[in-house]
């Protein structure tokens, strides 16, 4: 075991940098923004930060006409590529509004008169509002055939509320927590070389709290490169120990780390102790 000082430890700890995807906001139709030149860590990792060039346009709780035809049939999860057109690469963005992340809508609304929403900030959100309460986000970019077997994640930090993630026409699934982080492994449906569409559903229907919590994707998006073998989101742990007899008895940090291999299979974990006087 080591012997740090608590000055040791700090010194030693690194900043992972995050590289920022191109901020040029794409025009209509499958012209995508493509990330800066790579910056990999010391690991083989890449951060790229995936809040620029969005497109948005509200949707409609009741009527599937005016949610992009979501829920039109009842084969809407029947089979990949038919969830909605606005999924495809060639769908016609135009008439959507361009934004940068984060972004709320709900402020954006204007206030309602209604005695039941005075506890959330008056804007027009929730089953009697379907025109508001439902938001679409979409985003092209470009993947290069250089990521090929490199695994590739998206990282939500924050989306009020129901979310629908589709990716390239396929269902990747939801989240429902309007302020826990998520993240899906998209590698097996990503285009290398050519467009991919991140599709977004909102759905501010329904609240968590008895206070403003707004709506849409209002924290960031990332899109995350590692290696096959590679320590996933949340895969590192530190835990101290206090020793009794007060100061003479000293104190320890220890941190953990579990590697995880591709199909989810985990890699034998590691171990780094520091015990501090």
């Amino acid at each position: 075991m080591s012997h740090w000082t608590r000055r040791d430890l700090l010194k030693s700890s690194l900043a992972v940098p995050a590289v920022v995807a191109e901020q040029n906001s794409p025009p209509a139709q499958a012209q995508p923004s493509s990330p800066t030149p790579p910056v990999p860590t010391a690991s083989g990792r890449e951060r790229l930060l995936l809040d620029f060039a969005w497109r948005f346009h509200l949707g409609h709780a009741d009527d599937p006409a005016q949610d992009f035809g979501f829920g039109s049939t009842g084969n809407t999860f029947a089979k990949s590529g038919i969830t909605v057109p606005a999924a495809r690469a060639d769908f016609d963005d135009n008439a959507w509004r361009k934004l940068d992340l984060p972004h709320d809508w709900a402020i954006e609304l204007p206030f309602e008169n209604n005695r039941s929403l005075t506890d959330h900030g008056s804007h027009p959100l929730g089953r009697s509002f379907p025109a508001t309460s439902i938001g679409w986000y979409r985003r092209v970019f470009n993947v290069p055939v250089s990521d090929l077997g490199r695994r590739i994640s998206l990282e939500f930090d924050g989306v009020y509320r129901n979310a629908i993630v589709i990716f390239n026409g396929h269902y990747i699934g939801n989240n429902f927590s309007g302020y826990a982080p998520f993240r899906f492994d998209v590698s097996d449906h990503a285009n290398y070389g050519t467009p991919n569409v991140l599709l977004v559903r909102v759905d501010a229907t329904l609240g968590d709290g008895w206070f403003y919590e707004g709506a849409g994707i209002y924290r960031h998006v990332w899109l995350t490169k590692t290696n096959p073998i590679h320590v996933p989101q949340w895969g590192a742990f530190v835990r101290s120990t206090v020793r009794p007899g007060g100061p003479a008895g000293g104190s320890s940090i220890r941190r953990s780390t579990w590697p995880r291999r591709h199909y989810g299979r985990w890699k034998n974990p590691s171990y780094t102790a520091w015990k501090l006087r």
